[in-house]
């Protein structure tokens, strides 16, 4: 398993340059996806995990006084580092597998990164976002509920899949996960949960502190 989560930072690391172009025709549904996230009201300190090239940044730099904006590549960060700059975020580049908290937020984002997460790391790693939360914080993210038809196409033995790019074939991880599991793996945090679906297969699932 470790070679497959060092061959998938590598996947994204290689990626880094043409990622945004690569996900530009479905830039509509993400802008679906930024309305909701932006409903979710204002914060002082945000934490997003897996911010990538910052395609979701933007979004939360108007929800929020400051991000923490954190990737396990270099090339990503690089790249978000020069669409936004640094005065109101700090990023930090980490394996999101060794990652711990270091401080509290009240608002901790990721999009699209939950799907790359094994499911034997899946409870270790929603607790550490629980650790993360200061009080009445929020968890929120986005991700697909279903796979498309590009996904299905190269997905294999039911949780990974092989991405060739630029003549080298990468295998990832690639979870669809069940939304009533992961309703009921928040509440096991003690977290008020709500959901909501957009485009074809996507969905925000958002986490409260209870009181």
């Amino acid at each position: 398993m470790q070679n497959i989560l060092t061959d998938q930072i590598n996947y994204y690391r290689a990626r880094a340059d043409v990622y945004d172009e690569s996900i530009s025709s479905g830039l509509e549904t993400f802008d679906i996806g930024k309305s909701l996230l932006s409903k979710l009201g204002k914060f002082d300190q945000i934490l997003e995990l897996a911010c990538g090239t910052g395609i979701w940044t933007e979004t939360l730099l108007n929800m929020g006084n400051h991000v923490t904006a954190v990737d396990a590549a270099p090339e990503m960060l690089k790249i978000a580092k020069e669409k936004f700059g640094d005065e109101r975020i700090t990023y930090q580049q980490a394996d999101l597998f060794n990652w711990n908290p270091d401080k509290e937020y009240d608002l901790v984002f990721f999009a699209n990164w939950l799907s790359h997460v094994p499911p034997n790391a899946v409870d270790d790693f929603l607790s550490k976002v629980k650790k993360s939360l200061r009080k009445n914080g929020v968890i929120a993210f986005v991700d697909q509920h279903a796979p498309s038809d590009a996904d299905k196409a190269i997905a294999e033995k039911e949780i990974y899949a092989k991405r060739p790019l630029a003549g080298q074939e990468f295998t990832i991880i690639k979870v669809f996960y069940d939304l009533e599991d992961l309703e009921r793996r928040l509440e096991g945090l003690r977290l008020k949960v709500s959901v909501e679906k957009f485009g074809e297969n996507f969905f925000l699932m958002r986490g409260k502190q209870n009181e």
